[in-house]
């Protein structure tokens, strides 16, 4: 009976990182809808600092470097008006801000 329970255990972990692999991506910005587990057009705090470990996770275990993590976003910096969640909105404004600083580091070091 153990066994069994130790093997349906597995079967779920190993499942569930498959899941999230399929989903969450490795680089680049997370969509919206994968954020929003309960599909109901808002990200809670629950819903964004697991789809953030998830990926801390799965940066660590393909072993890249973690040398910026101090800098990651917290739920506070996307929720811009305070309200306790984050709409499709927030999320964009962010995304938008991080591609484009982003971008003027990269020009930056060219020399322009």
């Amino acid at each position: 009976m153990k066994k069994i329970k130790l093997i349906t255990a597995c079967l779920c972990f190993i499942g569930g990182v498959l899941l999230t692999a399929e989903t969450l991506p490795v680089r680049g910005p997370i969509l919206f809808s994968t954020y929003d587990k309960d599909n109901n057009n808002l990200i809670s705090e629950k819903e964004f600092n697991s789809i953030k470990e998830e990926r801390m996770t799965q940066k660590a275990n393909s072993g890249r470097l973690m040398k910026n993590v101090g800098q990651s976003p917290a739920f506070s910096d996307l929720d811009l008006n305070n309200d306790g969640s984050i709409n499709k909105e927030e999320l964009q404004k962010h995304q938008e801000k991080r591609f484009n600083n982003r971008k003027m580091k990269g020009q930056g070091n060219r020399g322009f």
